[in-house]
């Protein structure tokens, strides 16, 4: 069953997992070229994006492997695949892939502080990171929330650690600000400062978006509900790691929520906390039948949503199609009719009836 299959962390289960990932990113060039987009997707930029996933799979499973997210097992990558699958206009932006791997570098020593090993020269390379990430993206900058949260956890806060993580979240912003003065750009780097939220979330509210967000939603909260009322009840590390991927997924969702222009393509910042929140409930899960019956309905979600939204998009195009040669006939038919009101009349008749 595919619980017991994904249930162990082995290369079959990991090559099939990123095996359906291909399925999605070659069934998104197929829908792109069956539009005639496809003059802005050469072999070259896919192949780059390949290689993207590839180091972001990697690192994903990395953390989840170095820091025990989650047990011996494949579930969190398998939901982060899926994730994808669910949306997947985050697949081919690969600007936001780029931004998303950064913040897996981020996340990396921020999961790694329950060690002593290195530790400041974790916390400099977590406040490094950091400075990266708000260069590009200024509202990432609440990530740093997870930097005290991971002391505070993990760790004993001092001022010595706090300004450790301040040095190395300066130095990028430093430089970058040193080059600003230079070539006398400094607006842009003001521009850092200045944030702009639009709270207009119409984009959400699309079919494509609404019914995938709503379905995800609504797992994730079951397993948010369960999952930490058993975590809280146990001493040890996996109640601090439950509490700091609860607090990844808020930081996650806030930034999405003030971006100032809304775009679908960064709900990924939330795949990592929400997949690893979701293998965690189903770990926790005892009867084998809802663990399977779960599985089943979540891989079926994303095959679901492709085919409907490709035959959605054939049944518009041809629909734009046909609609067009009815407008032709109409105008050939009345182009030879001296103009008068009762051909005018009888043309917009017509027309109307045609088009609704």
């Amino acid at each position: 069953m595919l619980a017991n299959f994904f249930g162990k962390s082995n290369p079959v289960s990991l090559i099939l997992i990123s095996v359906i990932f291909l399925g999605f990113f070659l069934t998104i060039l197929v829908e792109l070229f069956v539009g005639g987009s496809n003059t802005h997707i050469t072999l070259g930029p896919a192949l780059f994006s390949l290689g993207v996933f590839i180091f972001l799979f990697f690192f994903y499973n990395f953390i989840l492997a170095k820091n025990m997210l989650t047990l011996n097992n494949s579930y969190g990558f398998l939901f982060f695949v899926l994730c994808f699958g669910l949306f997947p206009q985050t697949i081919l932006d690969r600007n936001e892939v780029i931004f998303n791997l950064i913040v897996l570098f981020f996340l990396r020593k921020i999961y790694s502080f329950r060690s002593t090993k290195e530790l400041y020269k974790k916390i400099f390379d977590s406040g490094f990171w950091l400075g990266i990430l708000f260069l590009i993206v200024p509202t990432s900058l609440l990530y740093g929330l997870l930097i005290l949260g991971s002391l505070i956890v993990f760790q004993k806060m001092n001022v010595r650690r706090v300004l450790i993580s301040l040095i190395g979240f300066i130095s990028p912003v430093f430089c970058y600000f040193g080059f600003c003065f230079w070539n006398d750009q400094t607006e842009a780097f003001n521009k850092l400062f200045e944030w702009y939220s639009d709270y207009n979330f119409d984009i959400y509210t699309t079919p494509q978006i609404l019914i995938p967000s709503s379905f995800l939603g609504v797992f994730v909260v079951i397993s948010i509900v369960f999952k930490t009322q058993k975590a809280l009840s146990i001493s040890g590390n996996d109640r601090k790691y439950w509490i700091l991927v609860f607090l990844n997924f808020l930081v996650a969702l806030t930034c999405v929520l003030i971006q100032e222009n809304h775009k679908v393509t960064a709900l990924m910042g939330l795949f990592f906390p929400m997949s690893v929140i979701l293998a965690n409930w189903l770990e926790a899960l005892q009867n084998s039948f809802y663990k399977n019956l779960f599985l089943v309905v979540f891989m079926a979600c994303p095959v679901f949503l492709f085919f409907i939204n490709f035959v959605f998009f054939i049944f518009t195009d041809y629909f734009d199609y046909f609609k067009h040669k009815l407008v032709i006939s109409i105008l050939d038919k009345y182009s030879s009719c001296s103009f008068s009101p009762k051909y005018c009349f009888y043309f917009l008749d017509d027309l109307f009836n045609y088009y609704f």
